[in-house]
């Protein structure tokens, strides 16, 4: 009887261990603006392209909600895991970006507020894996940030790296339109800290490559893959990253075949004034071999850089950043006239913990020949519109952010 006693408490106690340490985590982000926007001064607006006058809309910044745990299974190493979504908190989300209805000309159903979104409180996918950690370093498997977008979201100075101030708005963009800032599934391997220098490598496999194993191919032989490598430095004040990514078949879409390439520099210095610096360097360069009888090949280069300063001051925050992308040279684009820049100003202030009221002001300025717009709160339209090329995105507005 005795034994008996001893060996359940022994159970007991063995499994109040396991749960503790698969418990997992409940985190999240409640990230809401009120925004008056506008993108006006078109080169040439049209209906599918058009200005758009100033609204007043709510912006709900990548509020998220996500699950992670970490369960311990011997000699140092550990599984990882986490579940992470994006939360809509008012302004429905729109493919990828959380795009305000646009309507001119006529009346709208009650429902055509809710713009073009699924009406569901969850967005889009974000960061979700599978790994394992140890002394050795971290394995993930998952849909996972690319290192470019890993390592942005690191020094960009907005809290959270969201909402219209963030340097993704313009920086490592192409053409204004896609962004070495995403997500793709992925492989990634990180090495443990080294006196403060770490390595990762990523790598994102063909899972869409076309062709077949027939004679004759029903679809064309593209094989859509990608990689990235990470070095980077993080000490007291100073860090910095350089990556390298390159996507083969995969980016701009539409071509017979594709090289994009990537070369990033980052670095942030942090002074005693709590006076924190940033700087940000993007080399594009891509191939593209457009469908014909040859195959015709263009390339396409852009260099894009960022300057950022934040001052925190007791409860007070300050805020402001630079970012600019040249004009683009290559034989895809020869119109001149396809640069941008961006400026954007944000004070925040503590409230409680974790919570932050905070003001912002964005405005990008596009030439005649490209159309750079928000990613995170893009001005569009439930029907597909987006912004008319030489127009320039603006928005003012007031949020509040909590983080649990």
């Amino acid at each position: 009887m005795k034994l008996s006693r001893i060996t359940g408490i022994a159970a007991l106690l063995a499994a109040g261990t396991a749960f503790a340490q698969s418990s997992p985590t409940i985190y999240g982000v409640a990230d809401l603006a009120v925004e008056s926007v506008k993108a006006e001064g078109a080169t040439a607006p049209t209906v599918a392209n058009p200005n758009i006058a100033t609204r007043t809309r709510l912006n709900a910044n990548s509020s998220l909600l996500g699950i992670k745990g970490k369960v311990d299974i011997g000699d140092g190493t550990a599984v990882i895991y986490q579940f992470e979504t994006y939360i809509d908190l008012g302004n429905n989300q729109i493919t990828a970006e959380n795009t305000p209805i646009i309507n001119n000309g006529t009346t709208i159903s009650t429902g055509g507020f809710n713009g073009a979104g699924s009406g569901s409180v969850f967005g889009s996918r974000r960061d979700t894996f599978l790994g394992l950690t140890g002394n050795w370093g971290t394995l993930k498997a998952g849909y996972l940030s690319i290192g470019f977008r890993a390592a942005t979201a690191q020094f960009d100075l907005a809290p959270g790296s969201t909402g219209v101030t963030t340097s993704y708005n313009v920086f490592g963009k192409v053409l204004g339109g896609p962004s070495f800032f995403t997500r793709m599934p992925a492989v990634s391997y990180q090495t443990p800290s080294m006196s403060g220098f770490y390595g990762r490598v990523s790598y994102m496999p063909n899972s869409a490559k076309g062709g077949s194993s027939d004679t004759a191919p029903v679809v064309a032989d593209v094989n859509p893959s990608g990689f990235d490598l990470t070095v980077g430095y993080t000490g007291k004040a100073f860090k910095m990253a350089v990556v390298h990514t390159s996507f083969t078949d995969t980016f701009l879409g539409g071509y017979a075949a594709e090289s994009n390439k990537s070369d990033a520099v980052f670095a942030s210095y942090t002074f005693p004034t709590h006076t924190t610096l940033v700087a940000m360097y993007n080399r594009y360069s891509g191939t593209m071999n457009k469908v014909a009888t040859p195959l015709i090949e263009n390339d396409l280069d852009q260099n894009s850089y960022y300057l950022g300063i934040k001052q925190v001051v007791g409860k007070h925050e300050f805020m402001a950043n630079y970012v600019t992308a040249k004009e683009i040279s290559g034989s895809l684009q020869a119109a001149a006239n396809t640069g941008a820049t961006q400026i954007a100003f944000r004070y925040g202030y503590e409230l409680f913990k974790n919570t932050q009221a905070y003001a912002s002001y964005s405005k990008i300025t596009n030439d005649d020949n490209v159309a750079y717009n928000f990613t995170i709160g893009g001005i569009g339209g439930s029907t597909g519109a987006k912004i008319a090329k030489g127009s320039d995105p603006t928005s003012f507005g007031f949020g509040l952010r909590f983080k649990f």
